[in-house]
């Protein structure tokens, strides 16, 4: 299951530099107005297990404070969900955007962009929206689609030679997985010196080991 903190950023998708980021035509936006709109936008494409990731602290229930809109240094924005489709068969689909100066413009112009695809399917082109939408499924780890590679979650957890000992049951590993990720994302915290990037890695590690030991 992905975390809300840190901003987990698709594994293909450029970021915006710094000093390439400005005020948008929708700069003065509030945080709550934008996340409620971008809410509502998921809501009408049947979204499920939204996941709103960014480098702001989270309230229990996942969402982001608004008061600490103003304070990160990295205004990036992704959301993750899965969409269910007729079938049976379901895609997990990611939004990003860094573009803007503040995290509000970034979440308006991700809403923005799903009411346009959906606007298509109104219009009655609705082969054109599984197009549109097919292009924003998330790659999974490790994807042969480019020159990322991802580690395996044992080497990111320092959980290579354990792993490998004879006898361990996998709830057991998971325990292990899951105790040396809280050990290691205290340091990765960016509040204590570490980085969002470190601390997503560990994230990635440990969803990735709870998907491969879940009983």
């Amino acid at each position: 299951m992905r975390k809300p903190f840190p901003l987990s950023w698709p594994l293909d998708w450029r970021r915006t530099e710094p000093r390439h980021r400005t005020p948008s035509r929708f700069y003065a936006v509030s945080f709550i107005k934008a996340r409620d709109k971008l809410l509502h936008e998921l809501r009408l494409l049947n979204a499920v297990n939204v996941v709103l990731t960014s480098n702001m602290p989270t309230k229990p229930n996942g969402m982001p404070y608004a008061s600490s809109a103003k304070q990160v240094t990295d205004p990036g924005i992704a959301v993750w969900f899965v969409q269910p489709k007729i079938d049976a068969t379901s895609h997990e689909r990611v939004f990003a955007c860094d573009r803007w100066v503040q995290p509000a413009e970034n979440m308006w112009a991700i809403a923005l962009m799903i009411a346009a695809i959906r606007g298509i399917e109104r219009w009655g082109a609705s082969d054109i929206v599984d197009r549109a939408f097919s292009g924003f499924n998330a790659l999974p780890p490790g994807n042969d689609r480019g020159s990322v590679e991802v580690p395996p979650w044992q080497e990111i957890l320092g959980m290579t030679a354990i792993v490998d000992v004879d006898g361990l049951a996998h709830p057991e590993v998971l325990m292990i997985a899951k105790a040396k990720h809280r050990m290691l994302i205290k340091d990765a915290h960016p509040d204590r010196g570490g980085s969002t990037e470190r601390a997503a890695e560990l994230n990635d590690a440990l969803a990735r080991a709870e998907k491969a030991l879940a009983p």
